[in-house]
């Protein structure tokens, strides 16, 4: 993971505060999930994803269902249900959490530090804020499954995430502003080297290239050429010599 772990990192819904700040505004958003069993700080499922708000760092929770939540920042806490939404949060200078059911310290635990806006129940909402969307299914063999979409104001899809939350268990949502992910390029492979045409070697780097006998010089035979030539004529001395007793009467 790129902040702390997935269970520790889980927590929040996004900013809270109505004027835009005045530093640098935090457009990518690391949405965290966890769920576990009561009375257990382990656990039993967690998930994430990524999602990018060009615009602004403001996130309002605008639909709850199944669930009441508790938002919280460092400027404080809302504890909302359906019919409190909107709830707005400012992600500008740091991190929020939603959480339900009463999970322990330890998964509300932030990657970072947490924002310094309170969260905002009701009222009006920027427009460039991004809505977060949360569903808690019914009852289904003794586990609720929790969905989380994020869009933009507009309602184009940002990024979504799902986990299993045991029955009567809790749950806890994180965001933690962060850098837009690098995709990893992989492993580096060096690029092959292409062989001379007819795949014959040619010569080294800094080889001289091979000079011709100067005009009017004797090239020098190969030993092999030279034992070739005795063996002939020791061969045509030999021939000679028989056709010439031969010849004798």
């Amino acid at each position: 993971m790129r902040r702390a772990p997935a269970w520790m990192a889980a927590i929040g819904v996004l900013m809270g505060s109505l004027g835009l700040p005045s530093v640098a505004t935090a457009a990518n958003v690391w949405v965290t999930l966890a769920a576990g069993i009561p009375g257990s700080d382990v656990p039993t499922s967690s998930s994430e994803f990524f999602f990018d708000n060009p615009h602004a760092p403001f996130l309002a929770v605008n639909d709850l269902n199944g669930a009441t939540a508790l938002a919280t920042t460092g400027g404080g806490n809302t504890f909302f249900g359906g019919a409190g939404t909107p709830v707005l949060l400012n992600l500008a200078d740091g991190s929020a959490y939603l959480a339900s059911g009463n999970p322990p310290a330890a998964a509300t635990t932030l990657g970072g530090t947490p924002a310094s806006a309170a969260p905002v129940a009701g009222g009006s909402l920027p427009t460039s804020a991004a809505l977060l969307g949360i569903t808690l299914a019914e009852p289904a063999n003794g586990t609720r499954a929790l969905t989380a979409s994020v869009t933009d104001s507009r309602g184009n899809a940002l990024g979504s995430g799902a986990l299993v939350v045991p029955d009567n268990g809790w749950w806890v949502l994180g965001l933690t502003p962060a850098a837009t992910p690098v995709p990893d390029p992989g492993p580096i492979v060096d690029p092959p080297i292409d062989p001379l045409p007819g795949g014959v070697p040619g010569p080294l780097p800094g080889t001289p290239p091979p000079q011709a006998p100067p005009p009017g010089s004797i090239a020098t035979p190969e030993p092999a050429t030279l034992i070739l030539a005795a063996i002939g004529g020791l061969a045509a001395h030999a021939w000679r010599r028989s056709r010439s007793w031969s010849s004798v009467p």
